[in-house]
């Protein structure tokens, strides 16, 4: 079997064949977003989050919301409204160099703190400090950053942020995400790319094996960078996970059916 991965098309092969991304696996899962965009779309009218806010603030931006749509004529309405229907697309474009940047430093990080050769040793954003904290204290070794895997049997190919091994001995893999916190199918994700690197180890880009793990992974673990303070959510039900991925790979093939006969 002969694994590569495209970069320029984004695509896992084997033997010439392409196989499914992990990450678009598990995009058949629903984001848990909705209340968070209908916010953004409230608060261009004057919504504060109480739960968030103190009652003063809420009340204030409230007056002023209603005072700014009553001055308004049709046409700046219209414009209101249409910059509220957007309003989560603007803030997800305003978000993705941010967190592409971030997903880049702590990627510079780990390689860093593989011995790899990087710019400016040692100095990193101190957004990711949470994260560099609690890495001294827990990782033993970082065995891989940005590292190919794939599954025959699942069809799937994937790209894994880090797998480090722990301080009690256990292997994580490691992903980052750029949302405010963790989510249930970032986990899932996790899990599938434990799940090809027990079949098959790791890979670089070329097709290039470079490792196979000497025993499972133990944990998956989840650095949402998009949150206040950057720091790890850490999940030990490896297998249930795997299940659950699994059973996504299962619900992705069947949708891909139903869609072809659509």
């Amino acid at each position: 079997m002969k694994y590569k991965f495209d970069k320029k098309e984004h695509v896992h092969t084997l033997n010439g064949k392409p196989l499914t991304g992990t990450s678009s696996v598990i995009n058949v899962l629903s984001k848990p977003l909705t209340y968070w965009a209908s916010g953004l779309a409230c608060e261009c009218f004057g919504w504060l989050n109480p739960k968030k806010h103190e009652n003063d603030a809420v009340q204030n931006a409230l007056r002023s919301g209603f005072e700014m749509v009553k001055a308004l004529d049709l046409d700046s309405y219209a414009s209101l409204l249409d910059r509220a229907y957007r309003a989560h697309a603007t803030k997800l474009k305003e978000a993705a160099a941010t967190g592409t940047d971030l997903h880049a430093e702590l990627e510079r990080f780990v390689k860093w703190s593989m011995g790899k050769d990087v710019v400016k040793v040692g100095v990193f954003d101190p957004k990711i400090h949470p994260f560099i904290d609690w890495a001294n204290l827990n990782v033993k070794r970082f065995i891989a950053s940005e590292a190919h895997c794939y599954s025959e049997r699942l069809w799937v190919g994937g790209i894994v942020d880090a797998v480090a091994e722990l301080n009690d001995g256990s292997y994580a893999v490691i992903d980052f995400k750029s949302s405010k916190e963790a989510y249930p199918g970032q986990f899932i994700q996790a899990a599938g790319y434990a799940i090809q690197i027990m079949e098959n180890g790791l890979f670089s880009e070329d097709g290039k094996h470079s490792k196979k793990l000497d025993k499972n992974i133990a944990s998956l673990i989840v650095v949402p960078f998009g949150a206040t303070k950057v720091e790890p959510y850490i999940r030990n039900n490896v297998d249930e996970y795997s299940k659950a991925f699994e059973s996504v790979v299962g619900l992705y093939r069947l949708l891909g059916m139903e869609y072809e006969k659509s």
